[in-house]
C-alpha cells in the first residue's frame, strides 16, 4: 500500500484544512480513521494521500509516533491496524509502532 505523492497546486490549503479537522478529533477517532484507511487500502487518489499525510502529522504530534510512513518525502505508505495502549500506539499483534 503505497502512493507517490507529488504536491500539486493547492496542496498546502488542502493539507492544512485536513489538519484542522483531524486535530479536533479524539485519539480513538483518529485511530478508527487510520484503521479504516488500512481496510480500504491506498486507492491511488490524490486527496486520500493528502489526508493520510495529515493523519501522520496529527499522530506524530499527539503520540510522537505514527503508523503512516513517508519515504524520501514522496512515498506514502500505510502499515497495519493500530490500537492505543496508555499513551502509545501498538499494532494489533501488540508490537509497538516505531516513530
Amino acid at each position: 500500500m503505497e502512493y507517490v505523492l507529488i504536491q500539486k497546486e493547492g496542496f498546502k490549503e488542502l493539507y492544512l484544512n485536513e489538519l484542522k479537522k483531524l486535530e479536533l478529533l479524539t485519539s480513538s477517532e483518529l485511530i478508527r480513521l487510520y484503521n479504516k484507511q488500512v481496510d480500504i487500502g491506498i486507492v491511488g487518489v490524490y486527496r486520500q494521500a493528502v489526508f493520510i499525510v495529515a493523519l501522520r502529522k496529527v499522530f506524530k504530534d499527539r503520540f510522537n509516533q505514527s503508523p503512516v510512513r513517508v519515504k524520501d518525502n514522496v512515498l506514502v505508505s500505510l502499515t497495519s491496524k493500530v490500537k492505543q495502549l496508555q499513551h502509545s500506539l501498538y499494532y494489533l499483534n501488540n508490537q509497538p509502532v516505531k516513530a
